[in-house]
């Protein structure tokens, strides 16, 4: 068998379902995250919870993949090392 997840989840359903707008429901409850140019990686220092929240109510809702909040997570746009 493929040890590719994904082939081995197509070969048992005609699609795959993605997570949803991490942006879209980080507003929805309230984070402002504008003030950080990490954005959501922030938050995976300041308030990881919430990520992990998030990521549960698309897998309960029905997604097979959920994606990482790591947009602009690159340590060097922070000048942290």
């Amino acid at each position: 068998m493929d040890a590719n997840p994904l082939l081995q989840l197509l070969a048992h359903q005609p699609y795959i379902i993605l997570d949803g707008a991490m942006g879209t429901e980080l507003e929805a409850r309230g984070i402002v995250i504008n003030g950080s140019r990490l954005w959501s990686s922030q938050l995976l220092l300041d308030n990881p919870d919430v990520l992990r929240e998030i990521h549960l109510a698309y897998l309960r809702a029905g997604a097979d993949v959920v994606t990482t909040a790591t947009y602009q997570g690159e340590w060097w746009r922070d000048g942290q090392a």
